[in-house]
């Protein structure tokens, strides 16, 4: 089965879950906490990953390490996957989970391209034009490439604003050729 399948079952199952219990933002945090912390310590993948290592010496090392931090359904959702051994889907599942429980809430998520850090205001102005673009909370995930040399390029869904100056060069050097060639 493809990543795609089996994450989207899960991230299906813990939205319908966090649904019902009415704890939606919970559990986007918790898993959201879980995912980082993966991310943050590949050392755990790699155990997770381990075929020598049973099922149970992996719940039980995942109950040390969230125990303490997350609620017991985002805990039980960490155990069941294992239990299934559909651990290596477990960040995807996360990240669908997550993407459902903000569109669920009404929240627009945003990537958000720029060459150097934006400062809070700049963040935060960026933030109010989008929400009144679109009408919809916005959560941005703000991410830095040299490549697009100024501006920004900002992704919602499947639209995208390029205000880069990398595409202005682009545009600007494909009109010089047009230009050269009529002439």
């Amino acid at each position: 089965m493809s990543i795609g399948i089996v994450a989207d079952k899960y991230s299906s199952a813990i939205l319908e879950l966090a649904e019902e219990q009415n704890n939606l933002q919970e559990m986007e945090q918790d898993l959201s906490y879980v995912s980082n912390v993966m991310k943050e310590h590949p050392e755990l993948n790699s155990f997770l990953m381990n075929p020598i290592m049973t099922a149970q010496s992996k719940i039980e090392l995942m109950g040390k390490i969230f125990e303490q931090a997350i609620n017991k359904t985002a805990l039980h959702f960490l155990y069941v996957m294992i239990q299934r051994g559909r651990y290596r889907f477990i960040e995807a599942s996360i990240r669908g989970f997550i993407s459902k429980s903000r569109h669920v809430r009404g929240i627009l998520e945003a990537t958000v391209t720029v060459t150097e850090p934006l400062s809070e205001s700049m963040e935060q102005a960026l933030t109010a034009k989008l929400k009144e673009l679109t009408g919809k909370d916005i959560m941005l995930d703000v991410k830095q490439d040299s490549s697009i040399m100024g501006g920004l390029v900002v992704q919602i869904g499947d639209q995208r604003i390029d205000g880069s100056v990398a595409r202005r060069l682009s545009e600007l050097e494909k009109t010089l050729l047009k230009i050269d060639a009529i002439g």
